[in-house]
């Protein structure tokens, strides 16, 4: 979930994966299956939550080492954000692995006894701090090999899940950080998605960012006729995730709170491998804002994307990123579709002076108005 250089390039029409038609589902006693969620990612050390915005919250992120041994974390876990969430009725999930993990999960799942090692650490935390589910975070399972150590580790986190649940009397949550990319997921077969999670997390952003050699916006709605032969956007990403077989109830939307900087005069002018990296860089929404606001950068609309650019005022730079209108256009979209609900990467990077959040605020009344 942390930003990272993911090129995803949708070719044709989204292609189907993994058996065909789906045969299995979750238990009909998951009951959260058809309600709606507005998730947060807190990272790191949680700070100043509004816990009024959100049905649940994931910390991010627990580690291991490649024997199963999990990596000491001052800020995850943590007592207090579960505590106090649960006060204000909000669920929390304890998030594993992340970008750049993706050799100790592939460890880990090879050889049994890590897999014991890291499964029972990880339960006896979740345990112990009364958490509420486990969120996967492995960036990718994208091999044969590694789609069957994950349907391993997802199938004994879920029967272990379920065991914890039926202890404390209530349903404890299984879900996942997906790739917008289909082919970070062609290896997995779909029976390991519906018989283990209870909803999947699609990361739709980071389409583009510094490695790319156009600077097309990071997460579109929908995609750009300007970006010929590398068409991808939100609404194609989570066709393919329902092409494939995966019911829309399954699936939440990704809302990224921070936005990618080009050092380019315009949007979807090309990038050159030779161009030095930006003098200003986007980074969080909130900075964001301050370029606009007291630097003299310009907001500008494209009605194709549904996504707004933040443009230099002396033409070195030009930054893709979300704000309140866009994340309105979007969780209103991800409402009427059918989906789960949205989530946002990460809930610090609104963070305003005052202590609102402009853009999750902006999500959550769209949110609303749908369950009415």
């Amino acid at each position: 979930m942390i930003p990272r250089a993911i090129i995803l390039l949708f070719v044709g029409t989204a292609f189907l994966l993994g058996t065909g038609a789906p045969n299995s589902a979750l238990p009909d006693d998951h009951h959260e299956a058809l309600s709606r969620v507005f998730v947060g990612y807190v990272y790191q050390q949680p700070q100043n939550i509004n816990y009024s915005l959100y049905t649940h919250l994931c910390h991010a992120f627990l580690d291991a080492n490649e024997d199963g041994s999990i990596r000491p974390n001052k800020s995850c876990p943590n007592q207090q954000l579960v505590a106090d969430a649960h006060k204000s009725g909000v669920k929390v999930i304890l998030s594993l692995g992340g970008w750049g993990w993706d050799k100790q999960f592939t460890a880990i799942v090879s050889k049994q006894e890590s897999l014991n090692r890291f499964i029972n650490a990880v339960m006896a935390i979740i345990e112990k701090f009364d958490f509420d589910g486990i969120d996967v975070d492995w960036e990718y399972p994208d091999t044969a090999a590694k789609a069957a150590g994950f349907d391993r580790l997802c199938r004994r986190l879920r029967s272990e899940l379920d065991t914890l649940g039926k202890k404390k009397g209530r349903q404890m949550l299984l879900t996942m950080a997906a790739s917008a990319s289909p082919s970070t997921l062609k290896s997995v077969e779909n029976a390991t998605l519906l018989d283990t999670m209870d909803w999947i997390n699609v990361m739709t952003y980071d389409y583009t960012g510094d490695w790319s050699s156009l600077a097309g916006h990071h997460s579109p709605l929908f995609a750009s006729s300007k970006q010929r032969g590398t068409s991808c956007s939100t609404e194609l990403s989570m066709k393919y995730f329902v092409d494939r077989g995966i019911p829309a109830s399954r699936l939440a939307v990704g809302l990224p709170l921070y936005g990618r900087t080009f050092a380019v005069s315009e949007p979807y002018a090309p990038t050159k491998k030779s161009a030095l990296r930006p003098a200003v860089r986007g980074g969080s929404y909130s900075n964001i804002d301050k370029l606009i606001t007291d630097k003299g950068w310009v907001r500008t609309w494209d009605d194709e994307t549904k996504n707004p650019w933040a443009l230099a005022p002396d033409g070195s730079a030009v930054i893709a990123y979300d704000d309140a209108e866009s994340l309105s256009v979007k969780t209103e979209w991800a409402m009427k579709q059918g989906f789960r609900g949205v989530f946002f990467w990460q809930i610090r990077d609104d963070q305003m002076p005052g202590g609102r959040f402009p853009l999750q605020e902006a999500a959550r009344k769209k949110w609303d108005q749908a369950g009415h």
